[in-house]
């Protein structure tokens, strides 16, 4: 079977720029309608952000074997959700004391056999800790006691048989403190810092400059991923999110050294060209790396979403959405943006006027070889003595022009130099009388 070469493919990454650049922008704008929706929605609640960050209250329901049947346990999930989240209907005193706006952030199953039950994990905004749990003086009960109460009520007189228990209600703290969420970010900004340091050496500040902003966009893609599926962000993803700045990283270098690589070998190509050629070699490792890791990734995801194991779920779903982002910045996003910028680099460069000193044009003509006249020669032919002082004169003026504030004495006839030249032979008649 024959596989497709891209080698053979003319890539036309940078010409088509403004597309790959809009896409991040419609993306964006799907997340901030989807976000409004939710806002109004969930009161406000434009990202959903679990009990890790915002902390909470749980509430455990032993219901049985009758977990077991997947139909009933998702009809006692669907009432247990209704009554937390619309308490005023099912408690008279919850009534009285107007209570409402409680969310349900997660329902889990745990234990086995007649142990097992659902673990309900909820918020309460505008309500204090005191208000929910109580106080431990004997006979004070909290809204979460009524709460349990009405669960309880509700189930037991249907399903009596199965032996319905409500645990008492907890306070669930946040596990990711602000502490520990600004230490994280300020980790975050450091990496990006020393990974800008790092491509700046070994490649070019431009690259480096490039690489950080397309981090920049798998992070920003990886948030509006989780606001228009409205998924909940636990402590998981910030584990995602640090695993993809490696991952991305790590393909965009890919395409640097092979940009370098080629500036290399054809220095008369464009950046243009450059970073087409560049995308061309590295395609096949681009997404053979990219396409395994999200398939593995996937197949993660839909275990857990079968066996309910939602913190692994809450990690795969932005991993994979980060994967997907992270391939489309190394390969489009990346090379474009660097060839924009060198383009505008290089016209810089061009249009800057080139100082020349007026000394180096007469360095020039006083250096150079003398230019010899055919026309002349050929006039002066058939005379000697003219040629030979034609040539004299030409080789004096020459030298006279090297140094014209100083002559020298070979470019000054001398007395003796003129008599040298002058000299007639004498017959020996003439040289007896002068004797």
């Amino acid at each position: 079977m024959k596989t497709f070469d891209f080698h053979s493919v003319d890539m036309r990454v940078v010409q088509n720029k403004k597309k790959w650049f809009l896409i991040p922008l419609v993306v964006l704008i799907i997340a901030i309608i989807m976000g409004t929706v939710y806002g109004i929605i969930f009161n406000g609640a434009v990202f959903n952000v679990g009990v890790d960050f915002t902390g909470g209250y749980t509430l455990t329901v032993t219901l049985g074997t009758s977990l077991d049947d997947e139909a009933t346990r998702n009809d006692y999930e669907t009432r247990i959700t209704d009554i937390i989240e619309n308490p005023s209907e099912y408690s008279e005193d919850l009534a009285e004391m107007n209570v409402s706006g409680f969310t349900v952030r997660d329902i889990s199953a745990q234990g086995e056999g007649t142990d097992r039950a659902l673990r309900i994990q909820f918020t309460a905004k505008g309500y204090s800790d005191v208000e929910m749990v109580g106080t431990n003086d004997e006979g004070s009960k909290g809204i979460i006691d009524y709460l349990s109460d009405a669960i309880y009520n509700e189930l037991h007189e249907e399903n009596d048989i199965y032996g319905v228990k409500v645990g008492n209600g907890d306070r669930t703290t946040a596990t990711v403190s602000t502490e520990l969420i600004i230490t994280a970010v300020c980790g975050v900004l450091m990496s990006l810092a020393l990974m800008l340091i790092y491509i700046a050496v070994r490649f070019e500040l431009m690259s480096g400059f490039v690489a950080l902003l397309c981090l920049v966009h798998d992070v920003v893609i990886m948030v509006l991923f989780m606001c228009i599926f409205h998924i909940e962000i636990a402590s998981t993803f910030v584990a995602a999110l640090i695993t993809i700045l490696g991952y991305s990283i790590n393909n965009t270098i890919i395409i640097f050294d092979m940009i370098r690589d080629k500036k290399r070998t054809n220095p008369n190509l464009s950046p243009t060209e450059t970073a087409n050629i560049s995308v061309r070699d590295t395609m096949t490792r681009s997404i053979n790396t990219t396409v395994t890791t999200f398939i593995t990734v996937a197949m993660i995801a839909i275990m857990s979403a079968i066996f309910s194991v939602t913190d692994l779920l809450n990690f795969c779903l932005p991993l994979m959405a980060g994967l997907i982002a992270g391939m489309f910045s190394s390969v489009l996003i990346a090379p474009s943006l660097w060839a924009m910028l060198k383009e505008k680099q290089n016209k810089k460069l061009s249009s800057k006027p080139l100082i020349v000193s007026e000394a180096e044009p007469v360095l020039e003509t006083a250096n150079a070889a003398p230019v010899k006249d055919t026309n002349l020669e050929s006039f002066f032919s058939g005379d000697d003595d003219m040629t030979k002082a034609e040539t004299t004169s030409t080789v004096s003026e020459n030298e006279a022009a090297q140094d014209s504030s100083e002559p020298t004495a070979d470019a000054v006839a001398t007395p003796e130099d003129n008599a040298e030249s002058s000299e007639v032979p004498v017959s020996d008649d003439e040289s007896d009388k002068t004797l």
